[in-house]
């Protein structure tokens, strides 16, 4: 385990994750803002769990599992990445719908960020937002990002300082 919060416990994806994690990214619904919104085959959850887990040891941190302190439920995952195409790191979070409305990205994102800034040098962590998803852009703004002109309507831009900075 990472760490956990009053609800939640977030921990290194492991091989054993590998039905709960492609259940998830195999629901339409859910993975309608994820990357250009496609669902992902098995083998391809498959081989992220492998980059996960080189991420983790070479950065300290990465796309992590989340479940559910009371039920155990594996709810989704959450983690600060660096796509291959981006010059940022960035948080990330996805859940199972019935987990959705919950408060749970919130709660879930706000350790995440402030783990990632006490295990690294970073200056700043993003978001990347679909315009059409308002949940998420209220979850940003809750977790005290700032969203940031864009010239480009396709994605909206959040950002956090390190706190102190």
């Amino acid at each position: 385990m990472m760490f956990q919060t009053d609800r939640l416990i977030a921990r290194q994806f492991e091989k054993t994750d590998l039905d709960d994690f492609a259940a998830l990214c195999a629901d339409v619904a859910v993975m309608r803002f994820v990357g250009d919104g496609s669902t992902l085959e098995r083998a391809e959850v498959a081989l992220w769990i492998d980059v996960c887990q080189e991420k983790y040891a070479q950065r300290g941190y990465g796309t992590s599992a989340i479940f559910e302190r009371s039920s155990k439920a594996f709810v989704g995952y959450c983690g600060v990445v660096r796509a291959p195409d981006r010059d940022f790191d960035e948080l990330t979070y996805v859940f199972h719908r019935k987990f959705w409305g919950e408060g749970y990205a919130t709660e879930i994102g706000r350790e995440m960020l402030a783990h990632v800034f006490k295990i690294s040098p970073l200056r700043s962590i993003s978001a990347t937002i679909d315009p059409g998803n308002g949940p998420s852009k209220k979850v940003a703004a809750k977790l005290g990002m700032v969203e940031m002109p864009s010239a480009d309507n396709t994605v909206s831009h959040w950002t956090l300082q390190r706190p102190g900075t």
